[in-house]
């Protein structure tokens, strides 16, 4: 299997070689999943150089910090037309290719704990989070009858190498995870893959937070008695 990484920068060419360097087969292409011709031509050069894909991973996403009073609007624009929108144009480029093929598919969108979970300074991405949410459950309501499978990821807070939480949003983060603990790329990559996996061949419409927990709700004890 050959994976087809896009990205509006160098990243996915980047990603593409370590993938090969590891022994597996990557296609790195720019995107920018904002505008719909740039859209149109990913998917067309990966249909040519790899064929019709059997799986989308809907991963493009920015989070700027935006108090609601001081919030430009190109930065309410840039954060829904990426988050959003993009989501939008790429799931549906890919649900056109499957449904000519009749061959069926696997969506994943990443959507987020935000959708759920609102933060001051946050609320034109947790605006865009709730509508990935919605949206993949409108996917999975038209594009079912066609064979295509449309789930979603709600990630928690995630420590990436490159990007480290800092210490006092962590210390604060960590009591609402009842597993203690932030989490890995990793556990968001095999959630993914479940989900475009056989083995998922009767889900679809679900948005699987993917938080340790942290939508469970907040640790409050009760003090005192009525």
């Amino acid at each position: 299997m050959t994976v087809a990484c896009a990205d509006v920068d160098t990243t996915a060419e980047e990603t593409a070689a370590s993938i090969g360097d590891a022994g597996g087969g990557a296609l790195g292409l720019r995107i920018d999943v904002r505008d719909a011709a740039s859209v149109d031509a990913a998917f067309t050069s990966v249909v040519d150089r790899l064929g019709s894909p059997s799986a989308l991973v809907n991963n493009a996403g920015i989070y700027p910090d935006d108090t609601l009073l001081d919030m430009p609007e190109a930065s309410w624009d840039a954060v829904l037309d990426t988050n959003l929108k993009g989501t939008f144009l790429c799931a549906q480029r890919f649900a056109r290719l499957c449904i000519s093929a009749g061959s069926g598919g696997a969506i994943v969108n990443l959507a987020s704990t935000a959708a759920f979970s609102s933060r001051v300074g946050a609320a034109h991405y947790s605006a865009s989070k709730a509508g990935v949410a919605a949206l993949t459950r409108s996917m999975a309501q038209e594009w079912g009858p066609h064979g295509i499978r449309v789930n979603a990821v709600a990630p928690g807070l995630i420590e990436v190498d490159g990007h480290r939480v800092a210490p006092d949003y962590k210390k604060s983060f960590l009591p609402m995870i009842p597993l203690g603990r932030l989490g890995e790329p990793r556990n968001i990559a095999e959630a993914v893959a479940f989900l475009v996996s056989d083995a998922a061949d009767f889900i679809t419409g679900i948005v699987m937070p993917v938080d340790g927990g942290f939508l469970t709700g907040r640790p409050l004890i009760r003090s005192g008695s009525n």
